[in-house]
């Protein structure tokens, strides 16, 4: 597995399955956040809702470019919710 791989399982932000999808808000988690994991929170079992923790818990430390990224991909994934439940 890619560093950046483990990083996004580590965030506890992308599913499996979603791996085979290209996303904008994935791109730019990876892109924004590998080193914030790295730095925080990669003591951590990659995938483990310890790593959600952590990043919550270090909220006030991660990059401006991480946040950003956060907050884009849940905001992405409540829309494609939203859609998929209109169906």
């Amino acid at each position: 597995m890619t560093p950046s791989k483990a990083a996004f399982f580590a965030l506890g932000l992308i599913p499996v399955a979603a791996l085979a999808q290209q996303s904008p808000g994935r791109e730019a988690l990876k892109r924004a956040c590998t080193g914030d994991y790295m730095q925080h929170c990669s003591e951590y079992t990659p995938g483990g809702p310890e790593v959600e923790a952590c990043f919550k818990a270090n909220l006030k430390k991660l990059t401006p470019a991480c946040s950003a990224a956060i907050t884009a991909y849940k905001q992405e994934q409540r829309a494609t919710r939203r859609v998929s439940e209109a169906r």
